[in-house]
């Protein structure tokens, strides 16, 4: 049945796309949770800055390898038992880790964070590409946009809240707090449609798995989507680096908070429901590197406008309500390339966030190389021209791929007895 047809005859039965999208908030609580609050605490108790600077970097790498391992999501269970058993893990490693968090067992710590951290990628692989099962093209781009809100909106709520409580409640309490939130977070899937049955046994994750991600990968509108995700023409590197910049545009630390803090997420929330919204009703791929396109001309601007307080606000809160466009095309797209039908859904989803998450990793070095040798306009005019210049290129070379088309068909190899 193509796309077209299920999304016709999907919809009986589909929870509104704002119960689907809020699926993923487990995801956004403890991947804030790595970013924002765990450096938080480990400050707090002492421990070095370069010691917590390790810390995060270890326990967030899955978000780059994980995955290596996501093709254990398509396999033997169904998406609904992987969802909740990663969820699941995930908490309790968390919980786990705030019980021994502490100097004097920061390698027993790092160890369950980065087990939960794993968990919660897989778990995203599992519900993403549950999603892209049960969610017909019309709905892609507002399950999109809410998706991103329950991460950034996750995110930011939960990190404020830990950071907020950890002065007045041991930390083996917060870990519980966190581990039942986590668990909790995963009860609108009980109102997604049934998971179908995977289409390969553990048997075949090495062999069938892997060809049919071979076939599912190497056409012309994934390749196209690769091509997309890989260049930094909408990678919004930027936001990982605007809490750094208070001192270049004479802002104070506080205004620095709150404005990449709670105003980051909520802009960023409003660009994602907005650009959710247009990605049903416009080419996702055009829409991603139109808003990348955007975003790179408020780089532009910044670096070449005069640096004072309120340019900082309207700057930062600008891009990173486009970065919130950016995120809704991105899932709506990936989605869109993976289709309904695609039994290996949640590693070709797993593979593009793998890609996205490159891009963002080698512009961020690249925009610290600017700043390095040129200020603060040096590390702007880096992140805009690299996403202006390709983007550019990707519309000329690649802009007649970029209209919408249905996800192709890949053949299911029969299961091994």
């Amino acid at each position: 049945m193509t796309d077209t047809a299920k999304s016709q005859a999907g919809q009986k039965g589909l929870p509104p796309a704002w119960l689907v999208g809020i699926g993923l908030f487990p995801f956004g609580l403890v991947a804030g949770f790595m970013i924002t609050a765990l450096p938080f605490l480990l400050t707090h108790l002492g421990v070095p800055l370069y010691r917590v600077a390790a810390i995060s970097a270890t326990v967030m790498s899955p978000t780059f390898w994980g995955f290596l391992l996501q093709p254990l999501m398509d396999t033997g269970l169904t998406r609904r038992a992987y969802t909740w058993l990663t969820a699941a893990i995930a908490a309790s490693c968390l919980a786990a880790a705030l019980f021994v968090l502490s100097p004097a067992h920061l390698g027993l710590a790092t160890v369950l964070l980065l087990l939960g951290e794993l968990s919660i990628v897989l778990f995203s692989g599992a519900i993403g590409g549950w999603t892209a099962q049960i969610t017909p093209d019309d709905r892609r781009g507002s399950v999109s946009g809410w998706t991103n809100v329950a991460n950034l909106g996750g995110g930011a709520l939960g990190s404020m809240a830990v950071m907020f409580l950890a002065p007045h409640v041991a930390l083996h309490w917060l870990g519980i707090g966190l581990g039942v939130v986590i668990v909790l977070g995963v009860t609108p899937t009980l109102f997604f449609p049934e998971a179908v049955e995977s289409s390969f046994s553990f048997r075949q994750i090495f062999t069938d798995a892997m060809k049919a991600t071979w076939r599912a990968c190497k056409t012309k509108e994934v390749l196209t989507g690769f091509c997309l995700f890989l260049v930094p023409a909408s990678a919004e590197a930027a936001i990982n680096l605007f809490s750094g910049m208070g001192n270049d545009f004479h802002t104070s630390a506080s205004t620095v908070i709150w404005v990449t803090g709670a105003g980051a997420a909520i802009t960023a929330s409003i660009g994602a429901l907005l650009g959710g919204h247009a990605a049903n009703h416009v080419s996702r791929g055009y829409l991603y590197l139109g808003a990348g396109l955007t975003t790179s001309i408020v780089s532009v601007v910044m670096a070449l406008t005069p640096h004072s307080t309120i340019a900082f606000i309207l700057g930062a809160l600008t891009y990173n309500g486009l970065a919130g466009v950016v995120y809704a095309a991105f899932n709506a797209l990936g989605f869109q390339l993976v289709g309904q039908d695609s039994p290996v859904a949640s590693t070709q989803l797993g593979l593009f966030s793998a890609s996205t998450n490159f891009a963002i990793v080698y512009m961020t070095w690249a925009d610290g190389l600017g700043f390095k040798h040129f200020g603060v306009r040096g590390l702007l005019l880096t992140d805009g021209l690299a996403s202006m210049i390709s983007a550019t290129l990707l519309l000329i070379l690649l802009g007649h791929r970029l209209r919408k088309k249905e996800a192709p068909e890949v053949e299911v190899p029969a299961m091994a007895d």
